[in-house]
């Protein structure tokens, strides 16, 4: 887990972020890890969090090598940044060759074929009155349908079509086979088995879904050559298979004269999400039904009648009742913390909204470090830069791994 923020006005944006990378589940803490980039001259920054990695190449290298290849170029707007940077990963032969994109997917394959498929068969092998090789094949069917069914929720995304779901599956195929005949070598596979196999192969890889060990949050902001006011826009970033990066557009902001403050926390959010809203986030889920639960029986037995004279059912008055509250309360918080907040951003100069942000993260480290229900996962130097237009990038706070001076002692055996 880390912290991030993006605080950006009228001015300009700010942005911080810490430098805990945690490895084995947490059990081990690094605080060197950089996750806030300058892309050349341009008035653009670029913060990576999640997954320090994009298939074993760290984000550092990757961001770094995309901006030699930047050079001079720039763009008119905030988001061609973005989109330029996947077309650069997914033409890098250097950082992603075929051979690399071949063994991940391999992994990730075989993982959910694995996890999601194999075990749960064999529990529900294992707990079958009568085995026979019907039955099992039934069941592995029965298992696979399952989690096809998981993926009706799940969106498309836009730029990977059904096309290249085949493509993936045409292009890998001895993969398939091979991972197919190892992981279920004890059913008898029909068609219709390994047809369901590959249709949740192209769904893993044409839909908004990413491996849990294998996707990194990305946030490009600044300016484009044409934008008057500061953009912003988060990615998701998974594998690169078939040449293509899983790529997702999250979401976007964007100051202008009617939203003239946005501050976004990312990763670690709780107490960012409480400086800005007044309350913490799991209080705020909860407090209706702390209030609903304190009415008096009294209330109850009066909504009870009015059912009975044929007015709505005491549940429907009851989720009226809490819905009224809800909207009570949200307005309560607009008004007293909300705003007055964003009065006072609005008019913060670049520099002043640098400070804020580097004390949302630190707030976020310091309650991770007195927590005793989680590990301190946030923490490490805290990386602070600003963007304007007139000045592009600048740093504000970096931290310095390695001083010059202190190169030969360092290098000492």
């Amino acid at each position: 887990m880390s912290c991030e923020v993006a605080v950006m006005n009228k001015h300009g944006v700010a942005l911080a972020a810490d430098s805990a990378l945690s490895v084995g589940d947490g059990q081990k803490v690094f605080r060197t890890a950089e996750k806030l980039f300058k892309i050349a001259d341009a008035p653009i920054g670029i913060m990576a969090y999640g997954c320090a990695e994009i298939m074993g190449v760290p984000w550092e290298i990757v961001i770094k090598s995309y901006v030699r290849q930047l050079g001079e170029r720039r763009f008119p707007a905030t988001e061609q940044y973005g989109e330029d940077f996947r077309h650069f990963v997914e033409a890098s032969d250097m950082l992603f060759p075929a051979s690399a994109q071949r063994d991940w997917f391999r992994r990730i394959i075989e993982s959910v074929w694995k996890t999601d498929i194999r075990e749960p068969w064999r529990k529900k092998l294992d707990g079958a009155p009568r085995r026979s090789p019907r039955k099992a094949a039934a069941l592995l069917l029965q298992t696979i349908k399952e989690e096809l069914a998981g993926f009706r929720d799940i969106a498309p995304i836009e730029q990977l079509s059904h096309t290249y779901g085949e493509q993936i599956v045409s292009e890998y195929a001895d993969i398939l086979k091979e991972l197919e005949t190892r992981l279920f070598h004890d059913v008898h596979l029909t068609g219709e088995i390994s047809d369901a196999l590959r249709r949740l192969v192209k769904l893993m890889h044409t839909h908004q879904w990413f491996h849990p060990d294998n996707f990194s949050g990305l946030v490009v902001a600044g300016f484009g050559e044409a934008e008057l006011f500061p953009s912003l826009y988060i990615y998701t970033a998974g594998t690169v298979v078939a040449s293509r990066l899983r790529w997702l557009k999250v979401d976007e902001a964007h100051v202008d004269r009617e939203h003239p403050v946005i501050i976004i926390p990312f990763a670690q959010t709780d107490m960012i999400d409480l400086f800005c809203t007044g309350i913490y986030p799991a209080l705020k889920e909860r407090l209706v039904d702390i209030i609903m639960k304190c009415l008096p029986q009294r209330g109850a037995r009066k909504v009870g009648a009015h059912a009975r004279k044929g007015g709505k059912s005491g549940r429907a008055q009851a989720q009226e009742t809490a819905k009224t509250v809800q909207a009570i309360i949200a307005k309560e918080f607009q008004e007293k913390y909300t705003l007055p907040l964003i009065s006072s951003v609005d008019v913060l100069s670049r520099f002043e909204l640098a400070k804020m942000a580097e004390a949302l993260v630190s707030l976020t480290a310091f309650k991770a470090r007195m927590s005793t229900q989680q590990q301190e996962t946030v923490g490490g130097p805290i990386d602070v830069a600003v963007i304007s237009k007139s000045e592009g990038f600048a740093w504000v706070k970096q931290k310095n791994i390695l001083k010059h001076e202190d190169a030969a002692t360092f290098l000492m055996p």
